[in-house]
């Protein structure tokens, strides 16, 4: 096994705190985000959950990555089962809702 390698992030790329993934299949999501942990300064938790492809179960989940402050989504899919999670939380990428808080931007991409 090889060790593995360390790349410091470049001044010009663009780091984000708080990020989603969803890999998505025919019926149903794995969601995964990463966000700084709570009690612990300088470390990240993930945390991972399936999240049914329905449509109020998608509005759900933009609703709590909001809430959680989450700032980008990227969706993954072999199919194009990919749409009804982009299109639903893609209503949720105003830059601020009533509350104050900031939208989500999601991302179709492949996993090549």
């Amino acid at each position: 096994m090889s060790r593995p390698q360390v790349i410091d992030d470049e001044q010009h790329e663009r780091v984000r705190e708080r990020v989603a993934a969803v890999d998505v299949a025919k019926d149903s999501g794995m969601v995964c985000t990463r966000t700084r942990h709570p009690s612990r300064p300088g470390a990240r938790r993930s945390t991972v959950w399936t999240v049914k492809a329905r449509m109020g179960a998608v509005r759900a989940l933009g609703r709590q990555l909001r809430n959680d402050g989450i700032e980008i989504i990227t969706l993954e899919s072999t199919s194009d089962y990919w749409r009804i999670w982009f299109f639903v939380l893609l209503r949720h990428e105003a830059p601020f809702d009533r509350m104050g808080v900031k939208g989500l931007c999601p991302w179709a991409v492949a996993a090549a």
